[in-house]
């Protein structure tokens, strides 16, 4: 393992985990569909400060190809507006910590894609069983409606848990025809830029969304709490999250990054559990353990030797 990878491995994990929890925490205090507008508006504001300063030290240009525009717009409806609000609007029906453990079918469902649409990226023996083993320990949460909060009653009864886990499904699909859609479509574009117009695109959209969705609001019920969710979840969540992926992969590799999966549920939970007061039960931990289980197969690297056995089978 490259061991310079773990400290920004663990940071990533510390970023994306704890804006779960932050996230969480903002849409009880703050209209849910203005707290996604307000999340982006944010992460969009910090990163267009960036980009004007990378356009002073010309270090950037301003993109003008209307494909570069075209392709980034739609992958700004799909891998951003789309999966946040879905995953954003899930956490009033389910804890930080299971919310997290659901997330992490993400790379069963993306295995399962790519099969059909990468080519180069088929099923092996091993990503079956991960895919099911991940497949099996969400279905397990779902059936107990596990949803990691100590009074369910208040936040969607017993029908929380399929609740959160069917919003967190769509958008874990949303994210996953992204996938496929960058890797066919846009692997030769400025990861900067792109990032930057799928950031603007998603805040148009979800600030649409805000102003016929949302309720009446009042600015002055904002406290001190509900902005630095805000603002946490933008800056934090949204655009450091980013970016610091972005390193990782460049520098150490998609297998590293993957290891993220299995921290964020810890981070999620630890944190959910303190400062919320969620719970956690023996159905999350088994769970968490089977998906974990799923993930670890699905990355683990195949032998010669069982890579010949499935060629051959095949």
């Amino acid at each position: 393992m490259h061991t310079k990878a773990l400290p920004y491995i663990g940071l990533l994990s510390l970023f994306w985990g704890t804006n779960i929890v932050v996230s969480r925490f903002g849409v009880g205090e703050v209209d849910p569909y203005l707290f996604i507008a307000l999340r982006l508006s944010v992460a969009t504001f910090f990163f267009c400060l960036l980009f004007l300063y990378q356009l002073y030290r010309r270090a950037q240009v301003w993109p003008k190809d209307w494909n570069l525009w075209r392709h980034a717009g739609v992958s700004g409806v799909i891998g951003v507006a789309i999966p946040m609000s879905l995953f954003i609007l899930s956490l009033q029906y389910q804890s930080s910590g299971v919310a997290s453990i659901f997330v992490t079918i993400g790379p069963a469902l993306m295995v399962i894609a790519a099969h059909f649409f990468l080519p180069d990226e088929k099923m092996s023996l091993n990503k079956v069983l991960g895919v099911a083993l991940a497949l099996v320990g969400s279905l397990l949460l779902v059936l107990r409606g596990e949803n990691g909060l100590a009074d369910s009653g208040l936040v969607g009864g017993q029908g929380a848990s399929a609740v959160g886990f069917t919003f967190v499904l769509i958008a874990l699909c949303s994210e996953v025809i992204n996938t496929i859609f960058v890797r066919r479509r846009m692997t030769e574009m400025d990861p900067f830029v792109v990032t930057g117009i799928r950031l603007l695109v998603g805040a148009v959209i979800t600030s649409i969304g805000a102003f016929f969705l949302a309720g009446n609001v009042s600015w002055t019920s904002f406290t001190p709490a509900s902005i630095f969710s805000i603002v946490y979840a933008g800056v934090i969540g949204a655009l450091a999250g980013q970016f610091m992926a972005f390193i990782i992969i460049r520098r150490f590799g998609a297998t590293l990054f993957s290891l993220t999966t299995y921290l964020i549920p810890i981070v999620a939970t630890t944190f959910g559990v303190l400062f919320l007061g969620e719970i956690v039960t023996l159905g999350m931990l088994i769970g968490m353990l089977l998906v974990g289980s799923g993930i670890y197969l699905i990355n683990r690297p195949i032998s010669p030797g069982a890579r010949m056995v499935e060629d051959q089978i095949r």
